[in-house]
């Protein structure tokens, strides 16, 4: 079962650790003072879904104003990045942050985030603190002296800097720091964030106002939080479970050249499709390719073991990737959400066709272009498509050790 699989199983369990004065005794039916409500359809579909809850007399105070905490519990609900679950879990084993150099492999060191004021917070206790430092949700540097101030009212822009985070668009956000904004309200904008209102802005989560402002400072209330993360929800959520066969087809490289090893049949690959393009789960094709070594008895030694293929997830800049230990040399897979560019087996300034996409929390890479059809799966991520059957043919490539003297 894959990461984002055993989440939404997590979901259950956690909708009981909310603060009573989140929790409704019944999701059935609409609240009292939302009918006839503007947000009244996207509302009660939050609540269906179970990543929001109403109170306990039955309302569900829409125009209440919305904390920062609450808010925060709210997106990571909604994206399946709830308290224990193993994507979460994945993060924080292996989450570093970036000390000195540039490019795809600078030097880092394990990421031990902090907010100074959360010790005792609800949202700390439920576990909730954790899942939004480590997913990158929460970045503690974007607070004055790493207070969070959880009570707080949260201002538009900073939800447009969270569903950004969460839309896996980052990096796109800071090609646009300091940008103008068509906003009348440009200058009250801090230029660090407004790459972050551009992008969501443009994704249609955060809009602006009929006089074309912006408010970026403005509270949000209840109502508009929910309708900007269902936005947020139908953007991330496109083209889900596309009736799609995934065929994996394991490759070696050595010193003899590229040979195709095995093919087999797989469920165990997330996809999406989005604008004729299908994007996969990193995590996904990893394990699987993992699996087929295994499967052709691959020398579980510093050259091949898949335990030696070490993943890192660096929150902050949202980067992921695995270090491959290839004789003497480490040799790298980076992808980068947002980007097009990425790194393979140590072989950099390679492009995707559509930037990275990011779904709950995890990196899918596009591994077919549709409007550019091709029938033969090609190294690396050139993936082939058979229209007669509906199968998809993924390479998964192993690149063997070429040694002095051998």
């Amino acid at each position: 079962m894959t990461l984002w699989k055993k989440a939404v199983a997590l979901l259950l369990a956690a909708a009981m650790m909310v603060p009573l004065a989140l929790a409704a005794p019944s999701t059935e039916g609409s609240f009292s003072d939302v009918e006839d409500h503007w947000a009244q359809a996207e509302i009660e579909k939050a609540v269906a879904t179970g990543w929001v809850d109403g109170y306990p007399d039955g309302t569900f105070k829409p125009e209440k104003t919305i904390t920062r905490a609450e808010f925060t519990k709210m997106i990571l609900d909604a994206t399946h990045l709830t308290p224990g679950c193993e994507t979460v879990a994945w993060m924080k084993d292996h989450a570093k942050i970036k000390v000195k150099g540039t490019g795809p492999w600078p030097d880092t060191v394990d990421y031990e985030p902090r907010l100074n004021d959360m010790d005792n917070h609800w949202l700390t206790t439920q576990g909730w603190t954790e899942a939004a430092l480590y997913s990158g949700m929460v970045v503690p540097s974007d607070y004055n002296g790493g207070n969070f101030r959880p009570e707080k009212p949260i201002a538009r822009y900073e939800i447009a800097l969270m569903v950004t985070r969460a839309l896996g668009q980052v990096y796109e956000a800071k090609q646009e720091e300091g940008k103008d904004l068509p906003f009348t309200d440009n200058e009250e904008i801090l230029d660090w964030m407004k790459g972050y209102v551009d992008m969501a802005s443009k994704a249609g989560v955060v809009q602006g106002y009929p006089d074309n402002s912006f408010r970026p400072n403005k509270a949000s209330t209840r109502a508009e939080a929910v309708v900007m993360v269902q936005r947020m929800l139908d953007e991330m959520e496109q083209g889900l479970d596309p009736d799609i066969h995934v065929v994996a087809q394991y490759h070696i490289i050595d010193g003899e050249g590229d040979g195709i090893v095995q093919e087999k049949a797989t469920d165990a690959i997330q996809l999406q499709v989005v604008d004729g393009v299908v994007y996969a789960s990193v995590l996904d094709l990893y394990q699987v390719r993992a699996e087929m070594m295994r499967d052709n008895n691959e020398p579980y030694d510093v050259f091949n073991d898949p335990d030696r293929q070490t993943p890192f997830w660096w929150p902050v800049e949202q980067r992921i990737g695995y270090e491959n230990w290839l004789g003497q040399t480490d040799m790298w897979d980076v992808y980068q959400m947002g980007d097009t560019a990425y790194t393979m087996m140590g072989i950099s300034e390679q492009d995707f066709c559509a930037p990275v996409r990011t779904l709950y929390g995890q990196a899918m890479i596009p591994i077919y272009d549709g409007n550019h059809p091709n029938s033969e799966a090609k190294l690396y991520w050139q993936s082939g498509w058979d229209a007669e059957t509906q199968t998809l043919t993924v390479p998964l490539v192993n690149r063997h050790p070429i040694l002095v003297g051998s």
